[in-house]
């Protein structure tokens, strides 16, 4: 940590700091030359910014020769790439620092004719195509890039060669090729290895564990989860390392496809492991075994918005397409589910709610959703009751005005579980405890569906004055196979 102290043997005066570093003028170019290598070499930009500000019309002058390797180095690798890197540091200062570009066209040359530029513009273009859902497209532009670099060597090639293998890995993995994926992360990784870039080694053993993660192949997601805690930890980063050492325990393990996690103080734990928390903010997250894919993210996100719209039938294939996308994201079939519940198509909801469960049980309301599903489907209640639970849960209003809705809909449907559970919510956030417990227990004569039921239940648990009745209240609520946020909720409530 920095304190304001000076480091060890720095003695500079407080005014000092404001001065800038002198620096002298030098007549022969050839000294020049050398010394600002020296500096550059330092990687201490000031004294290389001060040296070029003081010999800048020199620089100017003798610079297009310099970009020719001096005879003396030419046959020694270590010196003729410090003497690259030196004349990159010396254009840069010129361009940044002096506010003149003219040193840096000198080394890169018109686009066209660079092939460094035109290697840079060939990513752009890959980015725009994956941007653009185009992934085959951005593929190809990759593997083209690819062939044509292989000739080339130096500072810049080391720079774009990782990047461009990672990124083909991502178009593959993310177009539903993770196979073909794991060549080009491994490419990308070797690379980054060998030039000690540290923050590239983690981004691709990162997505080397993802991808077996992916296929399903444990032992491997777990190796490579265990080489990035290594890492990390080398990096002194160490609750990121501590995170993926246990991470790689439970894949070794065998994760459930869903599961829910605790947040504590930014910090993440197991339902099990979650520390006492007396007071502060909890929260909850769902964590699958496998990541989603970017194309079905960004599709369900358009079909969302759409649906906001009302705009349903357009939403609903874009839900399909995001389905298509990545056969093991249980969310384009959970909002399929739903859209379909919206469209009055019973039936349709069963079978997308089903699969939803079978992708990752338990997600989100999945359970009583397709529980829900299946009474509509069986003419048990009619659609103008889930309309208003819909209103409830995800329509517009205020909780005054939501609570007098709840109260209606009660009334008219006398006996839905899910419309008990809105109504004590509505009277809770207004302060009518009393009314809240009410409905909370009234709902429960008939919850015989799991998710509903546990949701009611840690509701009541939470506000019974009875110590006794809260715990067996959240006993249930945990032992059930309901709503798992529900069970997770309990769990920590009644470690309070």
């Amino acid at each position: 940590m920095r304190t304001f102290a000076p480091p060890p043997g720095d003695d500079m005066g407080f005014f000092d700091r404001f001065r800038k570093a002198k620096a002298s003028i030098i007549g022969d170019p050839n000294e020049l030359r050398d010394r600002l290598i020296v500096a550059a070499s330092a990687g201490n930009r000031k004294p290389l910014t001060a040296l070029a500000r003081a010999n800048r019309e020199l620089i100017a002058t003798h610079f297009p020769a310099w970009r020719q390797l001096p005879e003396a180095i030419r046959d020694d690798p270590t010196r003729a790439q410090r003497y690259i890197h030196g004349l990159i540091a010396i254009a840069e200062v010129f361009d940044q620092d002096l506010g003149d570009p003219t040193l840096v066209q000198f080394l890169t040359g018109p686009d066209e004719e660079n092939p460094l530029a035109r290697w840079r513009q060939g990513l752009q273009h890959a980015d725009a195509q994956v941007e653009a859902l185009e992934y085959r497209a951005a593929a190809t532009t990759l593997n083209d890039l690819l062939i044509e670099a292989r000739s080339l060597r130096g500072s810049g090639a080391d720079r774009y060669l990782p990047v461009t293998y990672g990124q083909l890995g991502d178009c593959y993995f993310h177009s539903g090729g993770a196979e073909k994926a794991i060549s080009p992360f491994l490419h990308a990784l070797e690379l980054c290895e060998r030039s000690g870039d540290t923050e590239g080694v983690i981004a691709y053993l990162r997505s080397l564990h993802e991808v077996h993660r992916y296929l399903g192949r444990t032992d491997e997601a777990a190796d490579f989860a265990e080489r990035l805690a290594d890492a990390l930890k080398g990096m002194a980063r160490i609750d990121a390392s501590d995170s993926y050492r246990r991470r790689a325990a439970q894949v070794r393990a065998g994760e459930p496809l869903n599961r829910v996690v605790i947040e504590v103080a930014g910090r993440r734990y197991e339902v099990a492991e979650a520390p006492p928390v007396a007071e502060g903010k909890v929260q909850f997250f769902h964590e699958r075994n496998r990541i989603s894919l970017r194309p079905a993210t960004i599709l369900v996100d358009r079909g969302s918005a759409l649906a906001i719209t009302g705009d349903h039938e357009a939403a609903l294939e874009l839900f399909r397409d995001a389905a298509r996308a990545d056969r093991f994201d249980p969310q384009p079939r959970y909002l399929e589910g739903l859209t379909l519940l919206l469209l009055e198509r019973h039936h349709q909801a069963v079978e997308a709610y089903e699969a939803t469960e079978e992708l990752a049980g338990g997600w989100y309301h999945c359970r009583s959703n397709l529980w829900l599903a299946r009474r509509l489907a069986l003419g048990e209640w009619e659609h103008e009751a889930f309309l208003a639970l819909f209103a409830l849960v995800d329509g517009p209003g205020t909780p005054k005005e939501k609570h007098h809705l709840a109260r209606r809909a009660v009334a008219q449907w006398s006996g839905l579980a899910p419309l008990y559970l809105e109504l004590g919510q509505f009277a809770g956030a207004l302060g009518h405890r009393q009314e809240a417990e009410a409905a909370y227990r009234e709902g429960l004569t008939y919850a015989d569906e799991p998710d509903i039921r546990s949701r009611l239940l840690v509701q009541l648990g939470v506000i019974t004055r009875s110590e006794a009745e809260r715990s067996c209240l959240l006993r249930e609520a945990m032992e059930l196979e309901g709503n798992l946020v529900s069970a997770a909720m309990a769990t920590v409530f009644r470690k309070r």
